[in-house]
């Protein structure tokens, strides 16, 4: 069975170890895997019997660059970069463009640069946008519209990825940096993000946007059910002129990875709520391990048929993938 695996983290060149990865230790943990495109990552792929990897810069990626100047420059070298590791190996990886979210225009610019590289199927956004340690700037925000605007045109996959909360904000996990990343902030902070965008309306105006979410959907599909409920009984809908559920919205523009999740009840459960058509194998290397993920893949109690959507048909016809 083939296998496309596509939230697979690396680090640019000079990139090792900036601040916000040192609030997080697994990125210090993984760093010669983060650092490796080559021989290492090439071996662990053959080993847990992956086709294709999708290479993105590791969070939080162009979100938060401290030097704004530089955002225009640095978006091309690290495309760049990325575009050369996949001709280097051109039948093991494909990419997602880093694309800077700090003004809308350096975006679009980014965006129209790279039309027809093939290298590309898609871009990583990393949650908000905190560049030049500027308050964090969420993409639901008016001065985004052009921007979606323009993604929707392009009709590029949209793959939105966790951070950790904003340096400056106090939650009431704060207390316990062991909630803080990956085990629980990243995921609560990009599942709100992906409710903002539901609510702001972002999908009734660009409804043909594609928008992948990582971990089983970011808490969503697990809680669907209890929004909508709540929404109707509270009248939230009317009240923000939404056109769709929750339900809907992750029905209709929202598709979801295995990243990091591999749990066989929590994927019959996002199944139900969203289908198997919208589901996509995802690893989370070097962060997690490649063959404990695809090992769990072959065991689902699905059919063949499901299973090969899940493994590599549903991604390869998002991301216009060949062969």
């Amino acid at each position: 069975m083939k296998i496309i695996a596509l939230e697979e983290a690396i680090v640019v060149p000079g990139q090792d170890l900036i601040m916000e990865h040192k609030t997080h230790p697994e990125f210090s943990q993984h760093l010669s895997e983060l650092k490796d495109i080559d021989a290492k990552r090439v071996e662990e792929m053959e080993k847990a019997g992956i086709d294709l990897m999708v290479l993105s810069v590791t969070t939080p990626g162009l979100q938060s660059l401290a030097l704004t100047s530089n955002l225009k420059d640095c978006a091309k070298k690290w495309n760049d970069y990325l575009v050369k590791k996949v001709q280097e190996h051109p039948k093991k990886f494909r990419a997602f463009a880093c694309i800077p979210t700090y003004a809308t225009e350096l975006g679009i610019h980014e965006i129209e640069r790279l039309k027809g590289v093939s290298e590309m199927v898609g871009c990583m956004l990393n949650g908000y946008d905190s560049s030049g340690y500027t308050p964090a700037k969420y993409l639901d925000e008016p001065p985004y519209e052009d921007f979606w605007a323009c993604i929707e045109e392009n009709d590029i996959p949209v793959y939105i990825h966790p951070r950790g909360i904003p340096g400056n904000r106090v939650a009431t996990y704060s207390p316990y940096p062991a909630l803080h990343g990956s085990s629980w902030g990243f995921h609560v902070e990009t599942g709100e993000h992906i409710l903002r965008l539901m609510l702001s309306g972002l999908f009734d105006r660009h409804p043909k946007l594609k928008i992948i979410i990582g971990h089983m959907g970011e808490m969503l599909p697990f809680w669907a059910w209890r929004l909508d409920h709540r929404f109707k009984e509270e009248g939230w809908l009317e009240k923000t002129g939404c056109q769709k559920t929750i339900t809907e919205y992750l029905n209709s523009n929202i598709y979801i990875t295995t990243s990091g999740y591999f749990h066989t009840p929590g994927l019959m459960h996002a199944i139900s709520t969203m289908g198997v058509d919208r589901m996509m194998f995802s690893v989370d290397y070097p962060y997690e391990d490649c063959k404990k993920a695809t090992d769990w893949l072959r065991t689902i109690p699905l059919s063949e048929e499901d299973k090969k959507k899940i493994s590599y048909e549903n991604a390869s016809q998002l991301l216009k993938l060949n062969g």
